[in-house]
């Protein structure tokens, strides 16, 4: 399957392995990480001009803009009261290794108190439930970011801005909630299933160990050991998942497809 790519920069280091124009583009992926995340650090600027980071929790909005509930005393809110320009930085944690390889994002925008929130209110304290204790204290308010821009990063050499609309438009990855639940299932106790993957599909025979690193709805991504080093796989599943009880028979058919191609 062909998808558009949302790359900046080149990918770094050897190509892909597999079927790289298999993974989702970068706004999906950018919603996705806005979801799967709680907390983040907000930026605002001081009356001085210079940005001020602090951490946050948050929900996101139908279209993926957090929502913050933050008092009226921190030194955010009085930035934000003389300055509504803003932006927040979603980092995923997930991985093990090094960090920088993991994907983050940093949203631009504008921060708006919401007068009346409705349910968005709600949704904030599903995510956060022990923040009904002082959500109704009179100096807290509920706060959105107008998402205006985002930079999302995949990791080396992978980048790229998504617009407002584009960000707006683009789906949560219907597996997002499984996904780690799979991935560190088949680290540890399908190895030989990562490797096979690998070695038979991706074409990297050579592979002498391999890790799946990430699953979403068009496929699954590896990485694989080799003797000239380190090297990445994406394998497409052969239509996109639409629930995430789908993801088990997915992974099961590829590694039927493996084995097949593997005694041919």
């Amino acid at each position: 399957m062909s998808r558009p790519k949302e790359h900046g920069g080149g990918q770094a280091g050897p190509p892909i392995a597999g079927d790289p124009s298999s993974f989702p583009i970068d706004a999906e992926l950018s919603r996705t990480l806005v979801a799967a995340n709680r907390m983040a650090t907000l930026s605002t600027l001081t009356a001085a001009g210079y940005p001020y980071g602090s951490v946050v929790s948050y929900a996101a909005d139908d279209v993926g803009q957090p929502i913050v509930l933050i008092s009226e005393m921190a030194e955010h809110t009085v930035n934000a009261r003389g300055d509504d320009r803003v932006s927040m930085l979603m980092v995923d944690m997930s991985g093990d290794g090094d960090p920088l390889g993991n994907a983050r994002l940093t949203m631009v925008g504008r921060i708006e108190l919401l007068e009346q929130p409705g349910n968005l209110r709600n949704r904030y304290l599903e995510k956060h439930p022990y923040a009904s204790y002082y959500a109704d204290f009179t100096d807290f308010g509920f706060w959105r970011i107008n998402v205006e821009s985002v930079r999302y990063v995949g990791g080396f050499g992978h980048m790229s801005w998504v617009d407002a609309d584009g960000y707006a438009g683009a789906e949560v990855d219907p597996l997002s909630e499984v996904a780690g639940g799979v991935v560190e299932h088949m680290n540890d106790d399908h190895r030989d299933a990562n490797l096979l993957y690998v070695q038979v599909l991706a074409g990297l025979g050579d592979a002498t160990d391999a890790k799946m690193v990430g699953i979403d709805r068009y496929g699954v991504t590896l990485t694989a050991d080799t003797p000239a080093g380190p090297r990445m796989a994406r394998l497409p599943f052969a239509n996109p998942l639409t629930d995430p009880d789908q993801a088990r028979p997915a992974v099961i058919e590829l590694l039927g497809e493996a084995r097949a191609q593997a005694s041919s």
